[in-house]
């Protein structure tokens, strides 16, 4: 059961048991026990109507009742309210639970992948590559990996002028889930995104998003007066790169100090043959393209 208040009181709720307690806004949704993401950009902006049981403890919590600013109820699979002034059409979760195949997509889209949700109802997902370096990556893997999870097809669009692949989903659901599991919609480097929480809950999580991420924006090079493969990454975003180092020390690998570049960003890299023997033992490689880069240090391995 969805509860829907008059335009304004959701936020009112929402930030009296917030502020009347001194909580954080992770404070808050934890004894919610939902995201906070979902809780910030979502109920909070009055995007999303309130689901019943987190309305009764949003009132235990600021010790104040709304009630008498209810419009409406309706169930969660009602499709659209009819009386109510927000008109709300049913939004579902396209995933019930975390899991390693889905940590792996978070850290390709933080990578490579762009959520955007435009005036009109436009709400999208896309992928993108080099049409023929990752092009095996993203047809036989990328593109099984999401369709496998999500139930839901993706179209692949090859740019006419540059050599650029995409893997494109328009789907309202799609974005609402993989806002709900801590990505938000819009430019990434403006919402400053990061690895979700829920992923440092375990090692295998981490591994996963960790292999998305290097997948699409990490290379396999050496460097001058080397005989062995340096493995690299490369990140614009302060708190993505906080999140992966935040990673790393986890796994225990040990990474250089991030050179910040101007034109291309900030990277860093694994350059310790311990280390990044332990990098291909415990995470490895699903695009092809690092591997072709491997197979030059036989030597090494």
């Amino acid at each position: 059961m969805r509860v829907i208040l008059k335009k304004g009181y959701q936020r009112r709720l929402i930030l009296l048991a917030k502020e009347e307690n001194f909580l954080t806004w992770k404070q808050l949704a934890n004894q919610l026990k939902i995201n906070e993401n979902y809780l910030i950009n979502e109920i909070a902006k009055e995007k999303r109507t309130i689901d019943k049981k987190i309305y009764n403890k949003l009132c235990k919590i600021s010790k104040v009742n709304f009630d008498n600013f209810i419009i409406g109820n309706f169930n969660d699979n009602w499709g659209r309210s009819k009386g109510g002034k927000m008109g709300v059409k049913k939004t579902q979760l396209l995933i019930s639970k975390c899991s390693k195949e889905l940590a792996e997509l978070i850290g390709i889209i933080l990578g490579d992948g762009n959520i955007w949700c435009k005036k009109g109802g436009y709400y999208y997902l896309r992928i993108c590559g080099d049409s023929e370096k990752d092009r095996d990556y993203l047809l036989h893997y990328v593109k099984p990996l999401f369709e496998r999870l999500f139930k839901k097809k993706m179209r692949v669009i090859k740019h006419k002028t540059y050599k650029e692949l995409f893997l494109v989903v328009g789907n309202k659901d799609v974005v609402y889930t993989l806002n709900y599991f801590g990505l938000p919609s819009g430019d990434k480097k403006l919402n400053n995104v990061k690895i979700p929480d829920w992923i440092f809950k375990s090692d295998v999580y981490i591994k996963a998003c960790i292999r998305g991420l290097v997948d699409t924006d990490g290379s396999v090079c050496p460097i001058t007066g080397r005989n062995y493969p340096y493995i690299w990454f490369t990140c614009n975003i302060e708190n993505l790169r906080n999140s992966f180092d935040k990673a790393m020390k986890i796994l225990n690998i040990k990474t250089s100090k991030w050179n910040l570049r101007k034109s291309r960003g900030a990277d860093v890299y694994i350059g310790s043959k311990e280390y990044v023997k332990k990098y291909i033992k415990i995470i490895s490689f699903k695009n092809q393209r690092h591997f072709h880069k491997l197979k030059k240090f036989k030597k090494f391995f």
